[in-house]
């Protein structure tokens, strides 16, 4: 069965014309159903924000789960106490999580209010590794695809995903970066297919935020992470 592309979603999330045979499919779809669902939650949010994100903490479970990992790659103990120290030093950081909306790739228009999820297209030769990470599933322990970072030409970074995906009617998969510190993390977008390339937002580098994440985020409005992550990896040079 052929799913509904992300332009296609987003036109339907905002009431934009579509397709009919599109239409017709996400009628009877689930997963395609669920996905403008979906994006209309995040539209109704950004709404209600006046156009900007509020600012949100990730929740201590996350946290802990972080915090516990990064210290198993740097070496010991002492490092999930100074990582514990340092984030509850910085608990009035706040992080925001990027609500998007976008409209037919055919007129060219998809608007994100921090990051902007890029549409699956074929590598340019010119592009330049900047880093690249092994992702695991947290359940298992099981390789789980990779994550790596392209700049292009114009000087834009993408974190490009290769995961196996599956949908979900627990809610959307959505991927972060996340700091080593633990203190700030920002999601690039929603993963609706075994690839996706998200534009990281000025601001923020793989030095700065190297820990990809993919959690499961409800269909609630609630712009935290929920704390269900599925997968992870780090970054490196």
């Amino acid at each position: 069965m052929r799913h509904c592309d992300d332009a296609t979603l987003a036109a339907l999330a905002l009431g934009d014309p579509v397709d009919a045979a599109d239409a017709a499919h996400a009628e009877v779809c689930e997963a395609c159903a669920h996905e403008v669902d979906a994006l209309r939650a995040l539209q109704a949010t950004l709404v209600d924000a006046g156009a900007s994100s509020p600012l949100v903490a990730p929740p201590d479970a996350l946290w802990s789960a972080i915090e516990t990992e990064v210290a198993g790659d740097q070496g010991g103990d002492l490092e999930v106490a100074d990582l514990g120290e340092r984030r509850r030093a910085s608990m009035t950081r706040r992080t925001a999580r990027p609500w998007m909306i976008g409209a037919a790739a055919a007129a060219g228009i998809l608007v994100g209010a921090v990051g902007v999820s890029l549409f699956t297209r074929d590598a340019d030769p010119g592009e330049e590794l900047v880093a690249e990470a092994a992702l695991a599933d947290l359940a298992t322990e099981a390789p789980a695809g990779t994550a790596r970072v392209e700049q292009r030409d114009d000087g834009t970074e993408v974190l490009v995903v290769d995961t196996t995906y599956v949908a979900t009617s627990a809610g959307s998969l959505e991927v972060w970066l996340i700091d080593p510190d633990v203190v700030g993390m920002v999601s690039v977008g929603f993963l609706t297919g075994d690839h996706g390339e998200f534009e990281i937002p000025p601001g923020y580098d793989v030095a700065s935020f190297p820990i990809v994440d993919i959690s499961i985020e409800p269909a609630d409005g609630d712009p935290t992470h929920s704390g269900d992550s599925i997968t992870r990896g780090v970054l490196e040079s």
